[in-house]
């Protein structure tokens, strides 16, 4: 039988980790970004680094962070990283409504924050935001003045990671090297900005960080009720509803899924406080989540939300924004890149990293009958009685469902009892009716799984997977208590190395490189090219990251575009 997650091993690995006590993982993230300064509407590029404050080391347990911006008054944006073996990466992207000022971005995970008296202002980054299309202020958070403050004091150079960068043209290319002396692996992100004169506020870098993790007292005790992401994100959602109340649907089953080809379906049991627990492996991207309640009588007006994982942890006193008249001409040089990226915001400016899947589904056990290869027939149930032998329809529980023929040791097959998983674009459902009263004009293919498969503690002997030309389940109705919620997924791995940069796009842009993900081996060097934009000036090449021991290393250039 195929299990879609180690729930089990995870849940006995629990005790495990409380008898440890004061030895029990102690998870830190810090987080680098593309620049200091922004303006509202920008997109803010992330890496992630998740410590064991233990051994100063990599932290490979937790597969998700989550991420927090702050104003004075409280959360104003949110986003998820997907952790795999203690690096991540990801973006989140400023509201255009943000009144100009100074904001905290930090990050944690659910395990690092479940520690008593946790510091959520370890590796706390202060990002500045000027509003160019609101002369709106953080209440008390911005500072007039008359002269142009002093930029914080460079990071010094530290550890192995060294760094060369001349000069070009605008609108050129020019080419980065990167070398690593030391005798460890090193680990770490790197920025090219524009260095317009707006100073970046004070705040942390990550040599910072690692002095505050090494710095930390002993432990004091944790949140043993706090299940730690082994996996990936647990998604936890209530019952809400009269129907819902007093354990009613106590042991019925729930799922969530998202549109797809299957492979984001989980189902939980309903526990007696009215909440289902999922266990996921990540999912990637900002989608629509389908929520179900199996099983629910005709009387029974009930539905699920899904909980919010955030945590709204405090930031402490957020220090005024300095704001310069002399700054107007660079905020507006700021803004029009912002919206001229938005605008001519091509595919090609991005390069998809390696992102951790999860297969539900394994493509050598599929069987695929592509509907245009046969006689198209109006009627769904002619498909199975002309075409497909390996499903059959039978009466069953009152209604009609379909039935997956699974092969036995000896070579036989046989149509195991029980209702098979139906899917159409990658959502249960549940009622085979529907999918037999379906159109099967609007079906490109279907796929069948001819094995029993375990999605969280809800079973199935096969899958039937129907997937339509438009991906987006066209005209299928569902039950009234299916609710469908917007869901922030993790964040996609993206590297902004704007490669496909064409003489058509008006280039502004104030970031002109970042890939949050490098590596470099004892000894190792690389040359990374980088188009310039179309005005001069000069910009900063900044590194920073971690040895394999767990070291700081950073290291910064000057690119001249002139």
């Amino acid at each position: 039988m195929k299990r879609i997650l180690s729930l089990y091993i995870l849940l006995l690995l629990m005790p495990l980790l409380s008898l440890q006590g004061a030895e029990r993982l102690r998870e830190r993230v810090y987080l680098s970004t593309d620049r200091d300064v922004y303006v509202a509407g920008d997109r803010v590029w992330l890496s992630a680094w998740c410590l064991d404050a233990g051994t100063g080391r990599l932290s490979a347990f937790s597969k998700t962070a989550y991420v927090e911006v702050h104003s004075p008054t409280g959360m104003v944006q949110t986003a998820k990283i997907a952790l795999d073996g203690g690096r991540g990466a990801g973006f989140l992207t400023l509201p255009t409504t943000l009144p100009s000022g100074n904001y905290r971005l930090l990050a944690y995970t659910r395990l690092g924050a479940s520690e008593e008296g946790f510091d959520p202002l370890s590796g706390v980054r202060t990002l500045s935001v000027f509003n160019t299309f609101s002369t709106e202020r953080v209440e008390d958070g911005v500072t007039v003045v008359k002269q142009a403050p002093d930029a914080p004091a460079a990071v010094p150079a530290s550890g192995s990671l060294h760094l060369e960068a001349g000069s070009a043209a605008p609108a050129g290319t020019t080419r980065i090297r990167l070398s690593n002396d030391g005798a460890e692996a090193v680990s770490f992100s790197l920025s090219v900005r524009h260095d317009d004169g707006i100073p970046a506020p004070a705040g942390k870098h990550i040599a910072d960080f690692v002095r505050e993790i090494r710095a930390l007292p002993a432990a004091r005790g944790f949140d043993d009720s706090v299940v730690p992401e082994y996996e990936g994100e647990i998604i936890r959602a209530r019952v809400i509803g009269e129907s819902g109340v007093g354990g009613q649907v106590m042991n019925q089953y729930a799922f969530i899924s998202s549109p797809g080809t299957g492979e984001n379906v989980y189902s939980e049991a309903i526990d007696p406080d009215g909440t289902a627990t999922f266990y996921t492996a990540n999912i990637y991207g900002d989608r629509e989540m389908f929520l179900e309640i199996e099983g629910l009588d005709a009387g029974q007006s009930c539905h699920l939300e899904i909980q919010s994982p955030f945590l709204n942890l405090p930031v402490g006193d957020i220090p005024a924004l300095q704001l310069y008249a002399g700054w107007a001409p660079a905020l507006e040089l700021r803004g029009l890149g912002m919206q001229l990226e938005k605008n001519f915001n091509a595919d090609t400016l991005y390069a998809a990293l390696p992102a951790r899947v999860h297969r539900i589904f394994d493509e050598r056990e599929r069987k695929r009958y592509i509907l245009d290869d046969y006689t198209r027939f109006p009627v769904m149930e002619e498909l199975f009685t002309e075409f497909i032998q390996e499903v059959r329809i039978r009466r069953m529980n009152g209604g009609r469902g379909l039935q997956v023929w699974q092969p036995d040791r000896m070579g036989n097959f046989l149509f195991l009892p029980g209702s098979a998983l139906v899917l159409l674009d990658g959502i249960p459902v549940l009622d085979h009716a529907k999918i037999l009263d379906y159109d099967p004009l609007l079906v490109k293919y279907i796929d069948i799984y001819a094995d029993n498969y375990l999605f969280g503690a809800r079973s199935f002997p096969g899958v039937v997977n129907f997937i339509t030309y438009k991906g987006s389940l066209p005209s299928m109705q569902f039950d009234s208590q299916v609710r469908v919620a917007d869901f922030q997924g993790c964040a996609l791995p993206l590297a902004y190395t704007c490669a496909g940069v064409g003489g058509d796009y008006p280039d502004y842009r104030q970031t002109i490189y970042w890939h949050p993900l490098l590596t470099l081996a004892p000894g190792e060097s690389v040359e990374l090219e980088c188009k310039t934009p179309a005005y001069s000036g000069r910009f900063d090449v900044v590194a920073e990251g971690l040895s394999a021991r767990g070291e700081a290393v950073s290291a910064q250039a000057t690119l001249n575009v002139r």
